[in-house]
């Protein structure tokens, strides 16, 4: 089982509707090799949610908690950036989802 697996309960599929007055994450300004000089804000990463919490620990580690008690995912970081899934981002929100945001 792969560490996107294990998670698969937090992450949305792109383009799912979210649900309106929920929390969740979204990683931004990715790239597949930490090393790349970028010219461009990168790409759009995963969103994960809905959220009940979202810890941010020291700069280094950051946890993110569903709704149900019992589904929590720490987002592993390398160097400056966040580390998910084989590509790495450099920024994230944490955003409370409007009518017709999307994942």
């Amino acid at each position: 089982m792969t560490h996107t697996d294990m998670h698969s309960t937090l992450l949305v599929s792109k383009g799912t509707p979210l649900q309106p007055g929920k929390m969740y994450v979204r990683l931004y300004h990715g790239r597949t090799n930490p090393d790349q000089e970028m010219d461009d804000w990168g790409f759009v990463g995963p969103t994960f949610g809905p959220l009940s919490c979202y810890v941010h620990t020291y700069c280094s580690t950051f946890r993110i908690h569903g709704e149900s008690d019992t589904s929590e995912l720490w987002l592993e970081t390398h160097s400056d950036m966040i580390q998910w899934g084989g590509s790495f981002y450099g920024d994230f929100e944490v955003f409370i989802a409007r009518e017709n945001d999307r994942g």
